[in-house]
């Protein structure tokens, strides 16, 4: 092998598509140029501050035909670091020259926020004053061909502390570089800054866009007035007037903030909070801060996570997974204390968030018995708390809503007290009661059947042979027969049947249409064919039922089938289309026998 061939080479970069590919693949946009601008005049602020603490600390941002300049007072550089630093992509002037490390203290790196600066800019210029000793002023130009040249110039022409840092916009992006569009980037980015972020402008007042103090850090003269403040705060940036707000603080991973509870329900998943890091803005739509289930606040914190690379995400590390939990067992610790107290903000957030607090019940075991005291439910004795059925002996419930729809109004009648969990989230949570020691069960055709009123024995002996026709009829269906008596009279019959049942139906169907090995299969599922899966239950307390029970012939077997196919439309189901014309055949027999006894 030659030396030629063995030489070490370095790679050759093509800066305009290294500006494509930040562009396309790693900022969201050319807008992040104010923001990278803005993060390295806050870290050469940093840097000069640690060693001179009373130094000045201002960034100034001047607009002017396509050219925009932002001027720090910070540490300024040499021209050896204008050479390393500036012409170098991710080298950064905050790493620990042993480790390698970011410093904590600093927000970005100096290359990358120049390198982004060229999604707008055909030319950067940039002339600093270091402040270490011997410095002389420098001036470094680049451009967006991958050119640049460095110099070291005279005290006048250079600025009198720290950096300033000028781009010239392409004209295709003028729209970038103009004082609308300048003042909204910046406010947006460091409205939240320590110090002064002043905004200038040929013909205009200068205008400042940052605040000495966090909203929720500040100082009030009483809690009322922070109360207001904050509320006020979030209408003026989030767009909504909030529940009320939430402090949260997890000072190991530098993270302060409020959240302001949505005052409409939404959708979980959304989870979209303005997140700032070393009070500069990450991203005012940032996700993974909270759990999952805290779907019902929006969050403005200043942290001191870290970002991803494009610092517009916080990079999902072990950190963050702590900060989480933190944050959420602070959320926990809010509801815990405030939807006990029976205030007018606790009913109206219940009413509004009860779904985030079902989510919530699921995952959380302290938040589970929370829910069961404190959430109401549909039942057959209107609404109340799982706690409150619980008090009255066991907790019955249906796992669908139609189940729930279907005996609802048999069961009110006799006292029965029945639970709705058809809605999301609601069995999940009984069932987790049961676990946890609650008596609960799911209600089945037989616990309906026993609090039904027996018939008198020579009631019984009356019937027997209209039941016994009765079960005959209906044996297709796979459908039983049984008489007793309940309220309401207007309820000629109920249609009982439960999941067990459902499922054994199914497992039949299914038999019955695929023959050979899987029918065996499921045959061997299925319970004896004797035993029917439903049960109709014909009220003798109703003038109906009983002028069918007297009844006789083709009569009697349209009126049961009548009753039996409005039972299961009421049940929520839909007719089949040979139940559909079974019911017309019923209907045509029932009127041409009414007709007939109308004539005579």
């Amino acid at each position: 092998m030659s030396d030629e061939t063995a030489a070490v080479q370095r790679f050759q970069v093509d800066l305009s598509g290294m500006v494509d590919l930040l562009s396309r693949h790693l900022y969201s946009g050319p807008q992040v140029y104010v923001r990278e601008l803005l993060q390295n005049g806050v870290d050469a602020i940093t840097a000069r501050r640690k060693s001179d603490p009373t130094a000045a600390a201002r960034i100034t941002i001047t607009v002017s035909d396509g050219l925009v300049e932002v001027h720090d007072t910070g540490a300024g550089l040499t021209v050896t670091e204008a050479r390393e630093l500036l012409a170098t992509i991710g080298r950064s002037s905050k790493r620990d020259p042993m480790l390698g490390l970011g410093r904590t203290e600093y927000i970005g790196q100096f290359g990358i926020g120049m390198l982004a600066a060229f999604m707008i800019a055909s030319r950067i210029e940039v002339t600093s004053r270091s402040t270490s000793d011997g410095a002389v002023p420098i001036r470094w130009v680049g451009h967006d061909d991958g050119t640049f040249e460095v110099e070291e110039i005279a005290d006048a022409d250079a600025p009198d502390s720290g950096t300033r840092v000028r781009l010239v916009a392409r004209p295709d992006m003028a729209e970038w570089v103009s004082l609308e569009t300048v003042s909204a980037l910046a406010r947006e980015y460091g409205s939240f800054l320590p110090f002064p972020v002043v905004i200038e402008a040929p013909d205009h007042d200068p205008v400042a866009v940052s605040r000495p103090e966090l909203p929720w850090k500040a100082t009030y003269a009483s809690d009322a007035a922070r109360a207001a403040a904050l509320r006020a705060y979030c209408e003026q940036e989030l767009g909504f007037t909030p529940l009320a707000h939430i402090d949260l603080e997890v000072p190991l991973a530098g993270v302060s903030g409020v959240a302001f509870v949505l005052p409409q329900s939404v959708t979980a998943g959304s989870h979209a909070h303005r997140v700032y890091v070393k009070r500069i803005l990450l991203n005012a739509r940032t996700e993974g801060l909270l759990p999952e289930w805290a779907f019902f606040v929006r969050v403005v914190a200043d942290t001191a996570l870290s970002p991803t690379a494009s610092r517009e995400a916080l990079h999902d590390d072990e950190i963050l997974e702590a900060t989480r939990e933190q944050l959420g067992a602070q959320l926990r610790a809010w509801a815990r204390r405030t939807l006990t107290n029976g205030s007018e903000t606790a009913r109206t957030f219940i009413s509004t968030h009860h779904l985030a607090l079902r989510s919530l019940a699921v995952s959380d075991a302290e938040m589970l018995e929370l829910v069961a005291q404190i959430l109401p439910y549909e039942t057959t004795d209107g609404l109340l708390t799982l706690a409150d059925v619980s008090r009255q002996g066991e907790l019955l419930y249906t796992t669908t809503t139609e189940a729930y729809r279907r005996v609802a109004t048999v069961a009110r009648a006799q006292g029965l007290i029945v639970v709705n969990a058809g809605y999301v989230y609601d069995a999940e949570i009984i069932q987790k009661l049961g676990q946890s020691g609650w008596v609960v069960r799911e209600l089945g055709s037989g616990d309906l059947v026993q609090v039904l009123g027996e018939l008198e024995p020579s009631r019984t002996a009356e019937v027997a042979e209209a039941t016994v026709a009765a079960r005959l009829v209906l044996a297709s269906e796979d459908c039983d027969v049984i008489v007793r008596e309940f309220e309401p009279r207007g309820v000629p019959s109920i249609l009982l049947r439960d999941r067990e049942g459902d499922f054994q139906r199914g497992l039949r169907s299914e038999r019955a249409q695929h023959g050979g090995a899987w029918g065996d299969l499921l045959g061997s599922l299925a319970e004896p064919e004797a035993v029917p899966t439903r049960t109709l239950v014909l009220n003798d307390s109703a003038p109906v039922a009983r002028q069918l029970l007297d009844a006789t012939g083709e009569v009697f077997d349209a009126g049961l089938k009548s009753l039996y196919l409005s039972a299961v439309m009421l049940a929520g189901e839909g007719l089949r289309p040979s139940e559909i014309d079974a019911m017309n055949n019923a209907l045509s027999v029932l009127l041409s026998a009414s007709l007939r006894g109308t004539e005579q």
